[in-house]
């Protein structure tokens, strides 16, 4: 188990815009993605989507470390049958 400390945005409900620090198992993490316009990565759980205020590479870099394997981009190609 690998857990990692990141800073969550808190995106809505009465504490929008508020900061706080969590601790998340990246074992537990299923995907991660970029948010538009530089506004962090969202890391998506069973238990709901995490907004973190770190940037998209730093959390690859993470997962990385943590696999010893880089991951795969797939290539955009027209969908064929």
């Amino acid at each position: 188990m690998m857990y990692v400390e990141f800073t969550e945005l808190i995106t809505g409900g009465i504490q929008q815009g508020v900061t706080r620090k969590v601790v998340v198992n990246l074992e537990k993490v299923i995907t991660f993605r970029a948010v538009p316009h530089g506004g962090g990565t969202i890391l998506e759980t069973r238990r709901g989507d995490i907004n973190v205020e770190e940037k998209y590479d730093q959390v690859k870099n993470l997962f990385n470390n943590k696999n010893g394997i880089a991951p795969v981009l797939m290539p955009i190609e027209p969908w064929t049958e």
